[in-house]
């Protein structure tokens, strides 16, 4: 039985992902960035920690506005790829803001969102602290990534990439052609 549980969890941790794993796939995501001027920032804290690097990346979207769909609603992201040291996998952290300058709230951003429509808001949506930062981001929850990320640790030359074309989207963060030929 010990042998068992002992294979189980060495199997279980294969597919994890590593943060040494994970800082040389945002390394490449940033390489990639400057070569098309994509706009991705490689953060370094100065902690001597070992988890003190994610990827910044600034845009400026279009939202539909709930109340009248003849308006939009001109939004300022800033999102984060930073790693979860208690999940074992990276986390997709954003803020928004609106052209004055006002956070849009977690609330208003998922009535301006149709895609999360058919699931539910607080599973895969929430607000928590950033994992290098240690302030409030907006964060597609962290517990479901590691079955996402799964099938792409062994295929996948930069899992990451990978993990963030499924996932980004659903929070209008798109990636240009040239991230997924790296794959």
């Amino acid at each position: 039985m010990l042998c068992f549980i002992v294979f189980l969890f060495v199997s279980i941790c294969r597919k994890m992902m590593s943060v040494e794993s994970f800082q040389r796939c945002i390394e490449s995501i940033v390489t990639i960035s400057d070569n098309i001027s994509d706009g991705w920032k490689l953060i370094s804290k100065p902690e001597d920690t070992e988890n003190n690097k994610y990827i910044l990346k600034k845009q400026i979207v279009q939202l539909k506005n709930p109340e009248d769909e003849n308006v939009q609603i001109i939004a300022h992201f800033e999102y984060h790829v930073a790693f979860s040291i208690s999940y074992g996998v990276p986390v997709l952290c954003f803020n928004i803001w609106k052209s004055d300058g006002t956070m849009i709230t977690l609330e208003e951003y998922w009535k301006c969102n149709t895609r999360f429509k058919e699931y539910s808001m607080y599973e895969t949506l929430t607000q928590m602290d950033h994992p290098v930062l240690h302030q409030p981001v907006y964060t597609l929850h962290p517990c479901r990534t590691q079955e996402i990320l799964e099938p792409f640790m062994e295929k996948s030359k930069n899992p990451i990439i990978s993990w963030l074309s499924v996932v980004g989207p659903y929070v209008q963060l798109e990636l240009l052609e040239d991230y997924l030929k790296s794959c």
